[in-house]
């Protein structure tokens, strides 16, 4: 009879197991559910709003919203995604998510917000960090070392993962929407020091040993192409020109001209290719 009760409390054990893992599981997707909701709604609210400083206030609730749900032990694991005016990307060691977005304003101009979610694998800790968007106050962005709370403000669709000696770098392509005569696009490049604090920009670029990260200026009708090509294994993006040689340096009237560069990483640093062929390689 003992045997019997001992199957018995046994069962009865791994049925509360179970139904505690179902329990935790629901709660977590109905929590990121909500979530969602939450932000799609705000993002909602400020596409219909008239006035900047209002848009600035419904999104200190979408950052709440985030330093909530992302300070939760799940949310490495089930990241906030599905939420239309929010990019995220994930990088393929699985140590790395970054999530951008960005507020319109009424002269055409734009502010980003992101954050930064950042897993260590020896030290198994998760980092959370904010990025704070000083685009204005960054003279010469090209040659800056950057942080999270000095950050120029971007709209990041894909990163590269990189490793040489040991180190992981992180090449990031971004879209900075900018104002209503040009836009731009941007290679640059994440590291995390020996605390774990993120640093963007380096110097890896072989014909720019003064850059920290590349920028491409041109007219806001235009389109540009700036891709990582799997098959070729390099950033390939279209050359910008003026539509006249008169109008060098003045990027409104700038665009590609059907010819394209690369930049392949080698030895800790992406090498310059120049005029390649990629048109049967173009994502």
């Amino acid at each position: 009879m003992n045997y019997i009760h001992k199957k018995i409390s046994i069962l009865v054990i791994l049925i509360a197991i179970i139904m505690g893992n179902l329990s935790d599981s629901f709660s977590q997707n109905n929590n990121l559910r909500t979530v969602r909701d939450s932000l799609t709604n705000y993002f909602t609210s400020i596409s219909n709003e008239k006035s900047d400083d209002e848009k600035l206030k419904l999104n200190k609730n979408i950052t709440r919203i985030f330093e909530s749900y992302l300070s939760k032990s799940e949310a490495f694991i089930n990241p906030i995604d599905s939420v239309k005016n929010i990019g995220l990307i994930k990088s393929p060691n699985d140590q790395l998510i970054i999530y951008t977005w960005n507020i319109p304003f009424n002269d055409g101009t734009h502010k980003y917000f992101g954050y930064i979610h950042y897993y260590n694998k020896r030290s198994k800790e998760y980092k959370l960090y904010a990025l704070n968007d000083r685009s204005e106050d960054i003279k010469n962005p090209e040659f800056s070392v950057l942080s999270n709370t000095n950050w120029y403000g971007l709209l990041y669709y894909k990163i590269i993962e990189n490793k040489y000696k040991n180190h992981y770098y992180y090449t990031l392509l971004s879209s900075d929407l900018n104002n209503i005569l040009t836009k731009k696009k941007i290679i640059d490049v994440l590291q995390f020091d020996e605390n774990d604090l993120p640093v963007f920009g380096a110097k890896v670029f072989s014909n720019l040993p003064r850059n920290t990260r590349i920028i491409f200026e041109y007219n806001a009708r235009a389109n540009m192409t700036l891709t990582f090509d799997e098959t070729l294994k390099m950033i390939v993006y279209d050359h910008l020109s003026p539509s006249k040689p008169s109008l060098n340096g003045v990027f409104e009237f700038y665009g590609p001209d059907f010819s394209y560069d690369a930049y392949k990483f080698e030895k800790g640093r992406w090498e310059f290719k120049s005029d390649i062929d990629a048109r049967n390689n173009r994502n």
